[in-house]
Protein backbone atom coordinates (compact mmCIF):
# COMPACT_ATOMS: atom_id res chain seq x y z
CA UNK A 1 0.00 0.00 0.00
CA UNK A 2 1.47 3.44 -0.99
CA UNK A 3 1.44 6.07 1.51
CA UNK A 4 0.75 8.52 -1.59
CA UNK A 5 -2.98 10.13 -1.61
CA UNK A 6 -5.06 11.52 -4.08
CA UNK A 7 -4.67 15.07 -2.65
CA UNK A 8 -0.93 14.74 -2.98
CA UNK A 9 -0.65 13.60 -6.05
CA UNK A 10 -3.21 16.15 -7.35
CA UNK A 11 -1.10 19.11 -5.44
CA UNK A 12 2.03 18.11 -7.48
CA UNK A 13 0.46 17.97 -10.76
CA UNK A 14 -1.68 21.20 -10.01
CA UNK A 15 1.82 23.03 -8.75
CA UNK A 16 3.49 25.70 -11.13
CA UNK A 17 7.36 24.41 -11.63
CA UNK A 18 8.45 25.96 -15.14
CA UNK A 19 12.00 25.56 -15.69
CA UNK A 20 14.03 27.80 -13.17
CA UNK A 21 10.32 28.32 -11.14
CA UNK A 22 10.55 25.34 -9.54
CA UNK A 23 9.88 26.64 -5.86
CA UNK A 24 6.69 25.95 -5.39
CA UNK A 25 7.02 22.04 -6.27
CA UNK A 26 9.93 21.90 -3.95
CA UNK A 27 8.12 23.53 -0.86
CA UNK A 28 5.44 21.05 -1.27
CA UNK A 29 7.99 18.09 -1.37
CA UNK A 30 10.48 19.06 1.51
CA UNK A 31 6.63 19.75 4.14
CA UNK A 32 5.34 16.31 2.66
CA UNK A 33 8.91 14.37 3.27
CA UNK A 34 9.92 16.62 6.10
CA UNK A 35 9.09 13.55 8.98
CA UNK A 36 9.78 10.86 6.92
CA UNK A 37 13.84 11.49 6.15
CA UNK A 38 16.52 11.94 8.28
CA UNK A 39 18.26 15.14 6.60
CA UNK A 40 16.55 17.79 3.48
CA UNK A 41 18.77 19.90 1.77
CA UNK A 42 18.90 22.68 -1.41
CA UNK A 43 21.88 23.26 -3.31
CA UNK A 44 22.78 26.60 -4.71
CA UNK A 45 20.87 25.42 -8.23
CA UNK A 46 17.81 24.69 -6.53
CA UNK A 47 17.33 20.99 -6.43
CA UNK A 48 16.35 19.62 -3.32
CA UNK A 49 18.18 16.06 -2.00
CA UNK A 50 16.37 14.18 1.28
CA UNK A 51 18.19 11.57 3.10
CA UNK A 52 16.60 8.72 4.75
CA UNK A 53 18.83 5.72 6.33
CA UNK A 54 19.10 2.63 6.23
CA UNK A 55 18.32 -0.30 8.81
CA UNK A 56 20.92 -2.73 7.05
CA UNK A 57 24.49 -3.33 8.49
CA UNK A 58 26.34 -2.51 5.63
CA UNK A 59 26.72 1.18 3.90
CA UNK A 60 25.47 0.84 0.44
CA UNK A 61 24.00 4.32 -0.63
CA UNK A 62 21.16 4.18 -3.51
CA UNK A 63 20.30 7.46 -4.75
CA UNK A 64 16.62 8.06 -6.70
CA UNK A 65 16.31 11.19 -8.37
CA UNK A 66 12.90 13.15 -10.82
CA UNK A 67 12.88 15.99 -12.03
CA UNK A 68 10.43 19.16 -10.68
CA UNK A 69 10.13 21.49 -13.83
CA UNK A 70 7.74 21.04 -16.32
CA UNK A 71 7.12 22.63 -20.21
CA UNK A 72 6.44 26.42 -20.09
CA UNK A 73 5.82 28.88 -22.08
CA UNK A 74 7.50 32.39 -21.20
CA UNK A 75 6.76 35.52 -22.23
CA UNK A 76 8.60 37.63 -24.81
CA UNK A 77 6.64 40.38 -25.59
CA UNK A 78 3.74 42.29 -25.17
CA UNK A 79 2.15 44.14 -28.11
CA UNK A 80 -0.26 46.87 -28.32
CA UNK A 81 -3.39 45.09 -28.25
CA UNK A 82 -2.37 43.66 -24.97
CA UNK A 83 -1.34 40.14 -26.20
CA UNK A 84 1.17 38.27 -24.93
CA UNK A 85 3.85 37.19 -27.28
CA UNK A 86 5.96 34.16 -26.21
CA UNK A 87 8.44 31.38 -26.58
CA UNK A 88 9.14 27.94 -25.13
CA UNK A 89 10.87 26.84 -22.63
CA UNK A 90 11.38 22.89 -22.42
CA UNK A 91 9.91 20.52 -25.79
CA UNK A 92 6.35 22.39 -26.30
CA UNK A 93 4.79 21.39 -29.95
CA UNK A 94 2.82 24.97 -31.05
CA UNK A 95 -0.04 22.08 -32.77
CA UNK A 96 -1.37 21.25 -29.36
CA UNK A 97 -2.23 24.57 -27.76
CA UNK A 98 -4.59 26.31 -29.49
CA UNK A 99 -7.53 27.52 -27.53
CA UNK A 100 -6.11 25.73 -24.00
CA UNK A 101 -5.92 27.46 -20.75
CA UNK A 102 -2.66 28.75 -19.38
CA UNK A 103 -1.70 30.53 -15.65
CA UNK A 104 0.45 33.74 -16.25
CA UNK A 105 3.25 34.84 -13.68
CA UNK A 106 2.98 34.28 -9.64
CA UNK A 107 -0.23 35.69 -9.60
CA UNK A 108 -1.46 32.53 -12.00
CA UNK A 109 -3.29 34.78 -13.99
CA UNK A 110 -5.41 32.88 -16.46
CA UNK A 111 -5.37 33.25 -20.06
CA UNK A 112 -5.82 31.36 -23.57
CA UNK A 113 -3.73 30.65 -25.81
CA UNK A 114 -4.94 32.35 -29.34
CA UNK A 115 -4.27 31.40 -32.91
CA UNK A 116 -6.97 32.17 -36.19
CA UNK A 117 -9.08 29.55 -36.11
CA UNK A 118 -9.46 26.88 -39.19
CA UNK A 119 -12.48 28.14 -40.74
CA UNK A 120 -10.49 31.95 -41.43
CA UNK A 121 -7.45 30.01 -42.50
CA UNK A 122 -9.81 28.03 -45.18
CA UNK A 123 -9.41 31.35 -47.20
CA UNK A 124 -5.90 31.28 -47.35
CA UNK A 125 -4.79 27.81 -48.94
CA UNK A 126 -0.64 29.04 -47.69
CA UNK A 127 -2.08 29.36 -44.16
CA UNK A 128 -4.11 26.87 -43.55
CA UNK A 129 -1.56 24.27 -44.47
CA UNK A 130 1.31 26.09 -42.73
CA UNK A 131 2.06 24.35 -39.19
CA UNK A 132 2.26 27.27 -36.37
CA UNK A 133 5.56 27.86 -34.49
CA UNK A 134 5.24 28.83 -30.78
CA UNK A 135 6.33 32.25 -32.11
CA UNK A 136 2.95 32.37 -33.52
CA UNK A 137 0.93 32.32 -30.56
CA UNK A 138 -0.03 34.79 -28.40
CA UNK A 139 -1.87 34.32 -25.32
CA UNK A 140 -4.89 36.99 -24.59
CA UNK A 141 -5.09 37.79 -20.81
CA UNK A 142 -8.38 40.04 -21.73
CA UNK A 143 -6.53 43.09 -21.76
CA UNK A 144 -7.12 46.36 -23.68
CA UNK A 145 -3.92 47.30 -24.45
CA UNK A 146 -0.18 46.94 -24.20
CA UNK A 147 -0.49 49.52 -20.74
CA UNK A 148 -3.21 47.08 -19.41
CA UNK A 149 -1.33 43.80 -20.17
CA UNK A 150 1.73 44.85 -18.59
CA UNK A 151 0.70 46.54 -15.43
CA UNK A 152 -0.17 42.47 -14.46
CA UNK A 153 2.41 40.41 -16.63
CA UNK A 154 6.20 41.17 -17.20
CA UNK A 155 8.66 40.10 -19.66
CA UNK A 156 10.35 36.83 -18.75
CA UNK A 157 7.60 35.81 -16.60
CA UNK A 158 6.21 32.11 -17.51
CA UNK A 159 2.82 30.92 -18.75
CA UNK A 160 1.46 27.31 -17.04
CA UNK A 161 -0.80 24.94 -18.67
CA UNK A 162 -4.02 25.74 -16.61
CA UNK A 163 -5.22 21.68 -15.93
CA UNK A 164 -6.84 20.29 -13.18
CA UNK A 165 -5.99 16.64 -12.30
CA UNK A 166 -8.58 14.35 -11.97
CA UNK A 167 -9.69 10.67 -12.95
CA UNK A 168 -10.65 9.60 -16.25
CA UNK A 169 -13.71 6.73 -16.14
CA UNK A 170 -14.92 6.57 -12.81
CA UNK A 171 -18.66 6.66 -11.52
CA UNK A 172 -17.22 7.48 -8.05
CA UNK A 173 -15.62 10.25 -6.54
CA UNK A 174 -12.18 9.27 -5.02
CA UNK A 175 -11.67 10.69 -1.54
CA UNK A 176 -8.64 13.10 -1.35
CA UNK A 177 -7.52 11.89 1.53
CA UNK A 178 -7.61 8.03 1.20
CA UNK A 179 -4.00 6.00 -0.52
CA UNK A 180 -4.17 6.85 -4.05
CA UNK A 181 -6.36 4.20 -5.60
CA UNK A 182 -4.26 0.97 -7.04
CA UNK A 183 -5.95 1.28 -10.81
CA UNK A 184 -7.07 3.95 -13.11
CA UNK A 185 -6.79 6.39 -15.38
CA UNK A 186 -5.70 9.81 -14.28
CA UNK A 187 -5.40 12.90 -16.08
CA UNK A 188 -3.58 15.92 -15.41
CA UNK A 189 -0.56 18.43 -16.29
CA UNK A 190 3.14 17.97 -15.72
CA UNK A 191 3.02 14.49 -14.92
CA UNK A 192 6.71 14.68 -16.79
CA UNK A 193 7.86 14.39 -14.42
CA UNK A 194 5.59 15.27 -11.16
CA UNK A 195 5.07 10.85 -11.74
CA UNK A 196 8.83 10.25 -11.08
CA UNK A 197 9.02 12.78 -7.50
CA UNK A 198 5.80 10.62 -6.47
CA UNK A 199 7.32 7.71 -7.04
CA UNK A 200 10.48 8.83 -4.86
CA UNK A 201 8.43 10.33 -2.15
CA UNK A 202 6.63 6.96 -1.76
CA UNK A 203 10.31 5.39 -0.92
CA UNK A 204 10.86 7.71 1.37
CA UNK A 205 7.88 7.97 2.98
CA UNK A 206 7.68 4.44 3.51
CA UNK A 207 9.60 2.07 5.64
CA UNK A 208 13.19 2.21 5.94
CA UNK A 209 15.08 0.22 3.55
CA UNK A 210 18.80 -1.66 4.32
CA UNK A 211 20.68 1.11 1.87
CA UNK A 212 20.88 4.40 2.65
CA UNK A 213 18.51 6.28 0.14
CA UNK A 214 19.73 9.62 -1.07
CA UNK A 215 16.45 11.36 -3.64
CA UNK A 216 17.37 14.29 -5.70
CA UNK A 217 15.00 15.92 -7.07
CA UNK A 218 16.14 18.25 -9.85
CA UNK A 219 15.52 21.42 -11.79
CA UNK A 220 15.89 22.70 -14.78
CA UNK A 221 15.73 19.24 -16.90
CA UNK A 222 13.71 20.25 -19.83
CA UNK A 223 15.97 22.87 -20.46
CA UNK A 224 19.36 20.79 -20.61
CA UNK A 225 19.52 18.83 -17.50
CA UNK A 226 20.76 21.30 -15.62
CA UNK A 227 20.29 20.38 -12.22
CA UNK A 228 21.30 17.56 -12.80
CA UNK A 229 24.65 18.50 -13.82
CA UNK A 230 25.23 20.74 -10.85
CA UNK A 231 24.36 17.78 -8.39
CA UNK A 232 26.33 15.14 -10.22
CA UNK A 233 29.38 17.19 -8.43
CA UNK A 234 28.29 16.35 -4.97
CA UNK A 235 27.02 12.99 -6.11
CA UNK A 236 28.52 9.85 -3.85
CA UNK A 237 26.37 6.79 -4.11
CA UNK A 238 26.87 2.95 -5.23
CA UNK A 239 23.49 3.01 -7.74
CA UNK A 240 21.27 6.02 -9.44
CA UNK A 241 18.11 5.07 -10.39
CA UNK A 242 16.06 7.67 -12.82
CA UNK A 243 12.62 8.37 -12.22
CA UNK A 244 10.45 9.52 -15.30
CA UNK A 245 7.19 10.14 -16.48
CA UNK A 246 7.67 9.07 -20.86
CA UNK A 247 6.18 9.18 -23.88
CA UNK A 248 3.24 7.20 -24.44
CA UNK A 249 1.88 6.87 -28.26
CA UNK A 250 -0.41 3.45 -28.01
CA UNK A 251 -2.79 5.53 -29.96
CA UNK A 252 -4.47 4.01 -33.45
CA UNK A 253 -1.76 4.84 -36.47
CA UNK A 254 -2.88 4.75 -40.38
CA UNK A 255 -3.78 1.09 -41.35
CA UNK A 256 -1.14 0.68 -43.97
CA UNK A 257 1.75 1.71 -41.46
CA UNK A 258 2.38 -1.09 -38.74
CA UNK A 259 3.68 0.52 -35.77
CA UNK A 260 6.09 -0.05 -32.38
CA UNK A 261 4.52 2.36 -29.51
CA UNK A 262 7.54 3.96 -27.63
CA UNK A 263 5.31 2.89 -24.74
CA UNK A 264 1.82 1.38 -24.03
CA UNK A 265 -0.40 2.30 -21.14
CA UNK A 266 -1.09 -0.23 -18.79
CA UNK A 267 1.86 -2.13 -19.75
CA UNK A 268 3.60 -1.69 -16.39
CA UNK A 269 6.96 0.60 -16.22
CA UNK A 270 8.66 1.27 -18.72
CA UNK A 271 12.86 0.27 -18.72
CA UNK A 272 14.92 1.82 -21.19
CA UNK A 273 17.55 0.13 -22.70
CA UNK A 274 19.21 3.28 -24.62
CA UNK A 275 17.50 6.73 -25.47
CA UNK A 276 18.55 9.64 -27.45
CA UNK A 277 21.70 11.03 -24.47
CA UNK A 278 22.39 7.81 -22.33
CA UNK A 279 22.55 4.03 -22.80
CA UNK A 280 21.45 1.87 -19.54
CA UNK A 281 24.42 -0.69 -18.33
CA UNK A 282 23.67 -4.16 -19.48
CA UNK A 283 23.99 -5.31 -15.69
CA UNK A 284 21.86 -2.73 -14.03
CA UNK A 285 19.23 -3.70 -16.75
CA UNK A 286 19.28 -6.99 -16.39
CA UNK A 287 19.10 -6.66 -12.64
CA UNK A 288 15.54 -4.92 -12.93
CA UNK A 289 14.34 -7.51 -15.37
CA UNK A 290 15.78 -10.38 -12.77
CA UNK A 291 14.07 -8.22 -9.85
CA UNK A 292 10.85 -8.03 -11.74
CA UNK A 293 10.24 -11.34 -12.72
CA UNK A 294 11.28 -13.07 -9.39
CA UNK A 295 8.40 -10.64 -8.13
CA UNK A 296 5.84 -11.25 -10.99
CA UNK A 297 5.94 -7.30 -10.98
CA UNK A 298 4.62 -6.47 -14.89
CA UNK A 299 7.45 -4.40 -17.33
CA UNK A 300 7.54 -3.24 -20.53
CA UNK A 301 10.91 -2.12 -22.43
CA UNK A 302 10.81 1.87 -23.54
CA UNK A 303 11.76 1.33 -27.31
CA UNK A 304 14.87 3.35 -28.06
CA UNK A 305 13.82 6.83 -29.33
CA UNK A 306 15.30 10.51 -29.16
CA UNK A 307 14.98 12.27 -25.89
CA UNK A 308 16.97 11.84 -22.71
CA UNK A 309 16.86 12.26 -19.05
CA UNK A 310 18.69 13.37 -16.00
CA UNK A 311 20.89 10.03 -16.62
CA UNK A 312 22.79 12.11 -19.34
CA UNK A 313 23.64 14.86 -16.66
CA UNK A 314 24.87 12.73 -13.63
CA UNK A 315 26.77 10.30 -16.39
CA UNK A 316 28.84 13.00 -17.83
CA UNK A 317 30.64 13.48 -14.20
CA UNK A 318 29.97 10.10 -12.45
CA UNK A 319 30.88 6.57 -13.62
CA UNK A 320 27.67 5.51 -10.87
CA UNK A 321 25.80 2.66 -12.27
CA UNK A 322 22.72 3.94 -13.85
CA UNK A 323 18.80 2.76 -14.39
CA UNK A 324 15.86 4.75 -15.81
CA UNK A 325 11.91 3.82 -15.10
CA UNK A 326 9.27 5.38 -16.52
CA UNK A 327 5.51 5.84 -15.77
CA UNK A 328 4.32 5.61 -19.07
CA UNK A 329 2.18 8.70 -20.31
CA UNK A 330 0.05 9.83 -22.99
CA UNK A 331 0.03 13.16 -24.45
CA UNK A 332 2.94 13.91 -22.87
CA UNK A 333 4.13 18.32 -22.77
CA UNK A 334 0.67 18.89 -23.96
CA UNK A 335 -1.73 20.59 -21.81
CA UNK A 336 -3.02 17.49 -20.37
CA UNK A 337 -1.37 14.04 -20.01
CA UNK A 338 -3.36 10.68 -19.03
CA UNK A 339 -1.54 7.63 -17.20
CA UNK A 340 -2.26 4.72 -15.91
CA UNK A 341 -2.03 4.52 -11.77
CA UNK A 342 -1.38 0.35 -12.63
CA UNK A 343 2.06 1.37 -14.20
CA UNK A 344 2.72 4.22 -11.53
CA UNK A 345 2.04 1.75 -8.55
CA UNK A 346 4.05 -1.28 -10.32
CA UNK A 347 7.03 0.90 -10.73
CA UNK A 348 7.18 1.72 -7.06
CA UNK A 349 6.91 -2.00 -6.31
CA UNK A 350 9.89 -3.02 -8.45
CA UNK A 351 12.15 -0.01 -6.86
CA UNK A 352 11.20 -1.67 -3.54
CA UNK A 353 11.87 -5.26 -4.63
CA UNK A 354 15.08 -3.74 -5.75
CA UNK A 355 16.15 -1.93 -2.90
CA UNK A 356 15.20 -4.30 -0.08
CA UNK A 357 17.59 -7.06 -1.17
CA UNK A 358 20.67 -5.79 0.05
CA UNK A 359 22.43 -9.00 -0.92
CA UNK A 360 21.66 -8.65 -4.76
CA UNK A 361 22.21 -4.70 -4.86
CA UNK A 362 25.73 -5.10 -2.81
CA UNK A 363 26.93 -7.85 -5.66
CA UNK A 364 25.66 -5.59 -8.45
CA UNK A 365 27.78 -2.44 -7.34
CA UNK A 366 30.84 -4.59 -6.45
CA UNK A 367 30.27 -4.50 -2.76
CA UNK A 368 29.99 -7.87 -2.06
Amino acid sequence: MTPLTTALLRRLSEAAGGPGNEGAVRDLIARALHPHVDALHIDAMGNLTAIKRGRGEGDLRVALTAHMDEVALFITEIDSNGLLHVAASGGVNARTLAGKGVLVGPEQLPGVIGWPPPHLQRHNNDESKRVPKIEDLVIDIGAADKEAAAARVKIGQQALFATRFGFLGRDQAVAEEAPLPQKGRIKGKAFDDRLGCAAAMALLMGPALPCDLHAIFTVQEEVGVRGALAAAEMLAVDLLLVLEGTVCDDLPGPVDEPRFPTTRLGDGPALTQRDGSYVVQAAVLQHLLRTAAAHGIPYQFKHPNAGGTDASGFGRYRATPTGILSTPCRYIHGPVAVAELGDFHALIQLLRAVLADEAALARLVGRS
